[in-house]
C-alpha cells in the first residue's frame, strides 16, 4: 500500500527547502566596480555572500571559486557595489507619519500653504480630526514671515489646524486647535501664557506659534496609535528607506508623540515584535530620546543599554535635544542673532540638568548623541563631556554632537580632544546657505558646517538626514557633502570646506557603522562582516560630481538578503 500521507509529508518538506533555499540563496556579484571601504583592498570586481556573510572579494575568478548550486549570479556590468548605506540620523516615524499629513516641504508663499490646508477641511470636519500640516520654510517665500493662527484661521476657524516649520522646532496652531489645547483660556487648567514657548500678537494675545517641548501640548490632543498601527508605520516607512539602498538607520522615535509623549514602551514594543517576527527588512539602531532624569531612570532601571540587541534592532545613545532650529531663531548661539538683536536661542536643559543627565548615562555605560545647532549649546556639552568624561574615564562611549552646524574652529579643536563624534546632515546646506550669514555673520558662518577642518582633525564624521527635515535620499546628501553646492540654482557655501568624494563615502558607510559600535561587522566590504551591501547605477569616483545626485539606487541587501531591487 502506498503512504499517501508520507508522500505528501516529502513533497512539502522539498516544497519549503525550495523555498527556503531562495529566499536563503548565496549570492555572487561579478564584474563590477566594487568600492570596498578596506584599506587592504580598497578595490575589487566581484564579492561573494554565503549565509548572510561577506566570504570572498576579489577577482571574478577568485571569487567564482565560491559557485554553488544555490548560488545566485548577479552581473554588475560595470555598475558599482557599495557597503550598504547608513543614515545617522533621522525620525523615522514622523516621516511615515508625514506621508498622511498635507505636505507644505515646496509650498512657495503663505497663500499656498493655506491652500493645501485647505483642501481636507470639509473631510476632517465630518471625521472630527485635524489638520496636519507638515514641512513648511518661511525663508523659501517671498514674505519670509511665519504665519500665525489668524492666517490659519483663514483656512478654518471650525476645525482644529496644526503646521510644523522643516527643523520640527516650531508648529503654528489655528484659534480652534489653540482652543482645544486650553492655550486660549486665560483661566484654564492647561494655560500656559506667559511660557517662553508660546508667541504673543503685541496685544498679549497667543499668536498660535509654539516653539520646542511646548509642541507637546498639540500632541496630547490628537488621537494616540496602537502598537499594530506603529508597526505598520514603521514597516511603511522602512519599505521607502530600503529603496534607496539604506541598509541601517540610527533613528529617534521614542518622543514622536504618536502614541505617548514620554512613555518610550510602546515604541519599542513595536519594534520588537517586528524584530521577533523577522519583518523588519533593515537595521534600526534607536537614538533614545528620554527627556527627564526620571524618564532616563526607568529606562536603566528595566535593564535597557546602549547595544541591547534585538535582531536587527538595537537600542542606541541617549539623546538629547539642547537647543533648536537655526530657522526659527531657537539654536542657541553665544551672540545675539545679526537678524535679530533681540534672541540668541534658547536651551531646552539648563548645564546643571544636562550635567546630571549625562553623568548618568556615563556611569551606566550609555553613549550620548546630543543634538546642538548654535554655537552656544555645542559649548555647553563640550564643558558637560569634558566633565563625565574626566569624572568617569577609560570608556570608550563614542559620545557625540549631532548637526554641529554653527562652530568655530577652537569648538571643533575641542571636540577632536575629546574623541567626540560629529553628526552631520550635508544636504541642510540646501536651505541654510540662504540664511546662516544673515543669522551670524560671514565670520562665523564660513566656520560653520566645516567638514574639510573636521575630517582633517581626524574627528569621526557620520552622515545623515534628520529626515523628515530633509529626504533620506543619500545621493544628493553625498553630492552637497562634496560640492556644497545647490544644482537647481548654482549657488555655493564656501566650497573650500568639501569633502573628497571617497570622503563622502565614508560618511555615509563606515563611519556610520563606527557611530553604533558596528564597524567590526559592518560599513566595509570586508570577507566576514555581514552582507549589507547597496549597488548603484553608476561608479560616482568616475562620473562628474556635479552629477552624484542624478543617481539610480538599483538594489539594497541587507545580512544577505536582498530588499530592494529595480529594473536594470
Amino acid at each position: 500500500m502506498i503512504d499517501t500521507g508520507g508522500i505528501w509529508y516529502i513533497c512539502c518538506l522539498k516544497y519549503f527547502e525550495q523555498y527556503e533555499r531562495r529566499n536563503n540563496m548565496d549570492t555572487i556579484f561579478l564584474n563590477g566596480n566594487v568600492c570596498t571601504m578596506d584599506e587592504h583592498m580598497p578595490e575589487a570586481q566581484a564579492v561573494a555572500v554565503k549565509n548572510g556573510v561577506i566570504t570572498a572579494v576579489g577577482s571574478n575568478e577568485e571569487v567564482m571559486a565560491e559557485n554553488s548550486a544555490v548560488t545566485e549570479i548577479i552581473d554588475l556590468g560595470g555598475r558599482m557595489l557599495l557597503p550598504g548605506f547608513t543614515d545617522s540620523h533621522m525620525h523615522l516615524m514622523a516621516y511615515a507619519a508625514g506621508k498622511r499629513m498635507v505636505d507644505l516641504s515646496d509650498a512657495e508663499s503663505l497663500e499656498d500653504v493655506c491652500e493645501r490646508c485647505a483642501a481636507p477641511v470639509s473631510e476632517m470636519q465630518q471625521m472630527g480630526e485635524w489638520i496636519q500640516g507638515l514641512g513648511f520654510n518661511q525663508d523659501n517665500w517671498s514674505e519670509k514671515v511665519i504665519p500665525t493662527r489668524k492666517d490659519l484661521d483663514r483656512v478654518s476657524t471650525e476645525v482644529p489646524i496644526v503646521i510644523r516649520r522643516a527643523c520640527f522646532h516650531l508648529s503654528v496652531c489655528n484659534t480652534k486647535a489653540m482652543e482645544n489645547i486650553g492655550l486660549m483660556e486665560p483661566d484654564g487648567e492647561s494655560n500656559e501664557l506667559g511660557s517662553p514657548g508660546i508667541g504673543y500678537y503685541a496685544d498679549g494675545t497667543p499668536n498660535g506659534i509654539l516653539y520646542e517641548d511646548t509642541q507637546n501640548l498639540v500632541n496630547r490632543n490628537i488621537p494616540r496609535m496602537s502598537v499594530p498601527q506603529l508597526k505598520e508605520l514603521i514597516l511603511e516607512g522602512l519599505s521607502d528607506v530600503a529603496a534607496q539602498g539604506i541598509t541601517e538607520i540610527h533613528t529617534d522615535d521614542f518622543m514622536s508623540g504618536y502614541a505617548s509623549d514620554s512613555d518610550f514602551h510602546p515604541y519599542f514594543q513595536a519594534y520588537c515584535e517586528l524584530a521577533d517576527e523577522g519583518k523588519l527588512p533593515v537595521r534600526v539602531y534607536q537614538q533614545c530620546s528620554l527627556w527627564s532624569k526620571k524618564d532616563l531612570e526607568g529606562f536603566l532601571a528595566e535593564g535597557h543599554r546602549t547595544g541591547e540587541e534585538h535582531g536587527l534592532y538595537r537600542l542606541g545613545p541617549l539623546k538629547l535635544i539642547v537647543d533648536g532650529s537655526l530657522g526659527a531663531h531657537t539654536a542657541k548661539l553665544k551672540q545675539p542673532y545679526k537678524n535679530d538683536p533681540s534672541a540668541n536661542g534658547c536651551l531646552n536643559h539648563s548645564g546643571e540638568e544636562l550635567y546630571i543627565l549625562c553623568k548618568l548615562a556615563q556611569e551606566k555605560g550609555m553613549q550620548i548623541a546630543a543634538h546642538c545647532i548654535g554655537d552656544g549649546a555645542i559649548q555647553v556639552m563640550l564643558e558637560v563631556y569634558k566633565k563625565i568624561q574626566q569624572e568617569h574615564p577609560g570608556h570608550d562611549m563614542r559620545h557625540g554632537i549631532l548637526h554641529c552646524q554653527i562652530m568655530d574652529a577652537r569648538q571643533q579643536d575641542e571636540m577632536r580632544r575629546q574623541g567626540l563624534l560629529a553628526y552631520v546632515q550635508p544636504v541642510f546646506l540646501r536651505s541654510d546657505m540662504n540664511i546662516v550669514e544673515k543669522c551670524v555673520g560671514q565670520r562665523l558662518a564660513s566656520q560653520s558646517y566645516g567638514w574639510r577642518r573636521l575630517a582633517d582633525l581626524g574627528v569621526h564624521l557620520s552622515g545623515g538626514s534628520d529626515c523628515p527635515v530633509e529626504p533620506f535620499d543619500i545621493l544628493p546628501n553625498l553630492e552637497y557633502a562634496v560640492t556644497r553646492t545647490n544644482p537647481d540654482t548654482g549657488q555655493s557655501f564656501y566650497p573650500e570646506n568639501g569633502l573628497e568624494i571617497d570622503e563622502a563615502l565614508r560618511m555615509f558607510t563606515l563611519e556610520g557603522a563606527y557611530a553604533s559600535f558596528s564597524e567590526d561587522n559592518r560599513g566595509s566590504i570586508t570577507v566576514g562582516k555581514n552582507g549589507d551591501l547597496t549597488v548603484l547605477d553608476r561608479d560616482l569616483r568616475k562620473r562628474p560630481e556635479e552629477e552624484i545626485h542624478m543617481t539610480r539606487v538599483l538594489m539594497t541587501m541587507v545580512q544577505g538578503r536582498i530588499v530592494y531591487r529595480a529594473d536594470w
